[in-house]
């Protein structure tokens, strides 16, 4: 248990450093892009649709694969009342059904996501703006963020069930009990 444990943290681990990365560069691309159009319309007087369109469009690229990274340090939003009233046996057993639910939940709205992606790609259908592409790319962010979510939902799965308290700590330093 705690050698696949292991695995899927470093696996975890690289997934986090990836998302992260993609996050800030598209940040910083929805950014420049608002800010590149309001020095265009400066400059020239002429602006274009584009510039306001599309980071609202890039948002789900922007929420969806993050989420999951959230959900593994514990920074999401979360009701913490009743984890510091539990002694640590129902306090892990509390963490594992949490996670067996955000595993239930990952896998729902990861394929409910690739079948809207799937229809989409389908039907071929393009976004109404002055660069039109393809919608699926868009919703494609649902399936991928949420396959994210289910491999660190499962990560918190297997910390709750290995009884490793602190969810910062990475499952390569050895448990307590084990040392």
């Amino acid at each position: 248990m705690t050698s696949a444990l292991r695995a899927l943290v470093g696996l975890n681990n690289i997934l986090e450093i990836v998302v992260k990365t993609f996050a800030g560069i598209l940040v910083g691309f929805m950014v420049l892009t608002v800010f590149g159009g309001a020095v265009t319309r400066y400059v020239t007087g002429i602006g274009y649709n584009v510039v306001m369109e599309l980071p609202p469009i890039l948002m789900p690229w922007l929420i969806f694969p993050v989420a999951g990274i959230l959900m593994r340090s514990g920074s999401h939003i979360a009701v913490d009342f009743l984890p510091e009233r539990l002694s640590p046996r129902p306090a892990r057993a509390l963490r594992a059904i949490v996670a067996l639910i955000a595993i239930g939940a990952g896998v729902t709205f990861c394929y409910a996501g690739f079948d809207a992606t799937t229809l989409f790609k389908t039907v071929g259908q393009k976004t109404e703006m002055e660069w039109a592409f393809p919608i699926w790319w868009i919703y494609l962010s649902f399936p991928v963020g949420f396959a994210i979510l289910t491999s660190f939902a499962l990560e918190n799965l297997l910390k709750a069930i290995v009884g490793d308290t602190d969810p910062d700590v990475s499952a390569t330093q050895p448990n307590q009990a084990e040392a």
